[in-house]
């Protein structure tokens, strides 16, 4: 099994670009995968899902893209990561031992992510939780004074 690297890009308009760019960093056609889409899916619903499986804050456009590359060592791991950094890629995620046919599949790693996510949370580990203090109340003297 190998380990995928999946970057979020600002722009489908950059898909050409970063395909070129894995290419020239010497990573093959058939390792790198751009999930093109032909109708916009509107930002409020994919920066949902974004946020759900990836647990962060980012706001996508409208045509934001994602691409997926299989890296079997730490040196394509470097350039990949120097390929998404020249493309200003907006979050990326690394993942362990997943067959790369299965990334072909976007809703296969959205599972995925949502699987290892429950996994880190039941793996969390617990938390002391102290309940709200009252604090100062109106009736505290400070010093000397005396009411009239």
């Amino acid at each position: 099994m190998a380990s995928i690297i999946t970057g979020l890009f600002e722009s489908q308009s950059q898909s050409h670009q970063i395909g070129q760019d894995l290419e020239n960093a010497g990573i093959q056609n058939q390792d790198y995968i751009l999930y093109l889409h032909e109708e916009k899916i509107h930002k409020k619903v994919k920066t949902s899902i974004w946020q759900y499986f990836f647990k962060d804050k980012t706001e996508l456009e409208d045509d934001s893209l994602v691409v997926s590359v299989k890296v079997k060592d730490p040196e394509q791991i470097e350039k990949v990561n120097e390929v998404f950094s020249k493309n200003n890629c907006i979050h990326q995620n690394y993942f362990e031992h997943i067959k790369f046919r299965d990334a072909k599949s976007l809703d296969i790693l959205k599972k995925i992510v949502a699987l290892r996510a429950k996994a880190e949370i039941f793996n969390a580990p617990s938390l002391n939780y102290r309940g709200q203090s009252e604090g100062i109340n109106a009736e505290v003297n400070f010093g000397n004074s005396t009411e009239s």
